[in-house]
């Protein structure tokens, strides 16, 4: 078979999963999952479909366009174009993958080429992707180290190939680490009284499970706006985003369909009476045993104040208390956030593996 063979079509979210119509995206989000059990040898990372269909619907912060690469009305391939409606307007960020027993004859670089023109058709000039691989990979093929000079990837793997023959450089490479829920939590306690003496009497924690609470919103959506650009980004084109209360609420609100739940730490800094830090961890219904911390942030005026160990600690101390099934956390760093890797390390965060971030500039057809 040859990519001549293969027939690439944009594919319209369906209504719901339950027509028939969904049958394509229930294939395409089996593969997807797939694709996970390949790349880390285990299904903490998988998707429920209607985790997956959530994600996909419609919103006023992105548009997504899905293709799928069929044979035989088998799903073969997927490509999904995500192109940013309210910020970094230049950029669409593409993911592409293709079943194990159909590589190497040309599905993903016709998915790519369809994911670049959509690019190109809404006016983007860069385009992203991501790629991860668990570690301890064999380096007898060569290692690539984006301009940072922290981190690598490498070169002989699969999506680094494939990469590379699409055009994309390696624009940074960031650490997984993953913490088992079994911990000390006397060592925690510890850890976490040193941070608030190190804080002093200016700041305090607040928290809050799911929704924000109406009185700090729009605070707590410039922190998000911050967390896009002051945690560091590599060679990524990547401007800061917008964010209001409104984009706060549309993403709870997204997470709580998708059976999704989150619980957020922020500290308070009291002179001012604002929100100058915070940290959130979320889970999916379908995988409680399975964490994910996602930002944490401290606003550059107010570190150095061992904040940022604060309020982690306080968050990983409750989740055995609001989440009782868990059993593992993971979080994503750049490998040049030298401060944040050393905090996950104290806590106890061990590596297990790497994502990639690659890009590409578009030269004007």
């Amino acid at each position: 078979m040859t990519a001549t063979d293969l027939r690439i079509r944009p594919y319209p979210l369906p209504r719901s999963l339950d027509v028939p119509e969904a049958r394509p995206f229930l294939a395409a989000s089996n593969l997807s999952n797939l694709i996970e059990r390949e790349i880390w040898d285990h299904d903490d990372h998988c998707v429920a479909a209607r985790t997956r269909f959530e994600s996909f619907r419609p919103n006023g912060y992105e548009d997504r366009t899905i293709f799928l690469a069929c044979e035989n009305d088998e799903v073969v391939g997927k490509a999904v174009a995500d192109v940013p409606l309210t910020d970094n307007l230049q950029t669409c960020y593409a993911e592409v993958i293709v079943h194990p027993e159909r590589r190497r004859r040309g599905i993903g670089s016709a998915l790519y080429a369809a994911v670049e023109e959509q690019a190109r058709t809404r006016g983007r000039s860069v385009v992203m992707g991501w790629a991860d691989h668990r570690t301890g990979f064999d380096t007898a093929g060569g290692v690539l180290t984006p301009a940072t000079g922290a981190g690598s990837f490498p070169a002989a793997s699969l999506p680094a190939a494939f990469a590379a023959a699409q055009g994309f450089s390696l624009a940074q490479v960031e650490r997984c680490s993953v913490l088992p829920v079994g911990w000390d939590p006397h060592r925690l306690a510890v850890l976490g009284a040193e941070a608030a003496r190190a804080a002093g009497p200016d700041y305090a924690l607040v928290n809050w499970v799911d929704r924000c609470p109406d009185e700090v919103l729009e605070q707590y959506a410039y922190l998000r706006q911050k967390m896009s650009t002051d945690v560091p980004v590599g060679e990524l084109d990547w401007e800061e985003e917008s964010w209001d209360g409104a984009r706060v609420r549309e993403g709870e609100e997204r997470l709580a369909r998708g059976g999704g739940s989150s619980l957020v730490r922020a500290v308070l800094h009291r002179p001012s009476g604002q929100l100058v830090g915070h940290t959130i961890l979320q889970r999916r219904a379908e995988k409680p045993g399975i964490v994910y911390q996602e930002d944490t942030l401290v606003l550059s005026d107010h570190r150095g104040h061992r904040l940022g160990m604060w309020l982690k600690v306080a968050n990983l101390l409750d989740v055995v208390v609001v989440w009782p099934e868990a059993e593992r956390i993971y979080t994503w760093n750049a490998e040049e956030n030298r401060h944040m890797l050393d905090v996950n390390i104290e806590l106890g965060f061990t590596p297990a593996g790497y994502t990639a971030a690659w890009q590409k500039k578009l030269e004007a057809a």
